[in-house]
């Protein structure tokens, strides 16, 4: 995570990459890069404050269990939305006030069915766990074959998405999936716990 200043919105930009989250009630714009992995926003309109995460689940089979919270490698998941619900608390949110909107998991492997791809995993991932923990989503943009940036303004809750058309950034950001869900397999079997 890193931040920059955006002369667009003319506020301190905060990127962030898979693995990490980051809430604020600040005025400062939160942004990522979406692909196959899943971006959640919490937000809660009476503190006007949000969160966002980035998360990547490893695939979980050929087809999805239809209980997917339940599956070991879900830990990826659990952790990254857990995470954000605690630091909104810690920010003097009240889960009950929590709604969400969540982003990406596109399948960016052709070839791919439908239930078979990781984004898809993905995004049903988030919506049971929203589900599981009573927060309403209110928004949201997934699936397809396109990249996503998404711009979160914390104070509004409001969120802008651009869709990535380029080619290039598409193989781009289909490779950096590709070596992700590597890289978490990799050091699962390797017995370290790695959080994407």
């Amino acid at each position: 995570m890193y931040s920059i200043h955006n002369n667009k919105f003319n506020k301190k930009e905060i990127i962030l990459h898979p693995g990490e989250y980051f809430c604020s009630n600040e005025d400062v714009v939160l942004s990522t890069i979406l692909g196959s992995c899943i971006s959640v926003v919490l937000y809660d309109e009476t503190k006007k404050q949000a969160g966002l995460n980035h998360f990547l689940l490893p695939k979980l089979g050929s087809t999805i269990n239809s209980d997917i919270l339940g599956e070991k490698n879900a830990r990826y998941g659990m952790y990254a939305m857990e995470v954000l619900i605690n630091d909104m608390m810690k920010l003097g949110s009240e889960k009950s006030a929590l709604k969400a909107k969540v982003f990406g998991g596109a399948s960016m492997f052709p070839g791919k069915g439908k239930e078979e791809g990781v984004g898809y995993v993905n995004t049903q991932f988030a919506l049971q766990f929203l589900i599981k923990e009573g927060i309403p989503v209110i928004a949201s943009n997934t699936g397809d074959v396109l990249g996503r940036k998404i711009f979160l303004f914390p104070q509004t809750g409001r969120v802008l998405l651009r869709k990535i058309h380029s080619q290039t950034k598409i193989e781009d950001i289909r490779r950096h999936d590709q070596d992700l869900q590597e890289d978490i397999l990799k050091k699962k079997k390797g017995g370290d716990i790695v959080l994407f």
